[in-house]
């Protein structure tokens, strides 16, 4: 009985570890997302909701405060994560953004927009990197990027039409 604990302890501590981390290791460092929407605004409205930053807090869940520095922002969340952001490109028809954290994740953020007889349709793409593999493994367990960007997309577009009926 003892042997046979001894054995399942042995396997959970030092089995079970190596295997997580061998799969950890097979995950790739950089995944892509991406996300489209019409949305029944216009390309100034939308603009005017991207460029100020620091009302984030009042529309997009999770997102308790925003920190101006230099040349782009922080964006602190509800649980206190730290995201860097700096705008790389602010094109007539979209926005390039790169955003990091302390803990070894960056990646690029990209929003196009054109109009249609529909609306305007905005696509974002968003290509994020983990270097740990540890990090890849609990990104995996613990953040859905599509669901992530569902509801960016439902917070932006409930801001806008909060803005179109304040505007309008």
């Amino acid at each position: 009985m003892r042997l046979m604990l001894t054995s399942s302890l042995l396997v959970l501590l030092v089995l079970v570890p190596v295997t997580l981390w061998f799969m950890a290791r097979t995950l790739p460092e950089t995944t892509r997302h991406a996300a489209e929407r019409v949305l029944a605004t216009d390309v100034a409205t939308l603009r005017g909701v991207l460029d100020a930053v620091e009302d984030q807090p009042h529309w997009r869940r999770g997102v308790a405060r925003v920190e101006r520095s230099g040349d782009g922002w922080a964006e602190i969340g509800a649980r206190g994560r730290v995201l860097r952001f700096h705008w790389t490109e602010r094109a007539s028809a979209g926005y390039r953004l790169v955003f990091e954290d302390h803990h070894g994740l960056h990646g690029t953020w990209t929003a196009t927009w054109a109009s249609t007889p529909e609306g305007l349709r905005l696509r974002v793409e968003e290509s994020i990197t983990l270097r740990h593999p540890w990090s890849r493994l609990m990104a995996r367990v613990f953040f859905d990027p599509d669901a992530f960007l569902t509801e960016w997309f439902d917070d932006l577009e409930a801001e806008l039409s909060r803005r179109e009926t304040t505007n309008g």
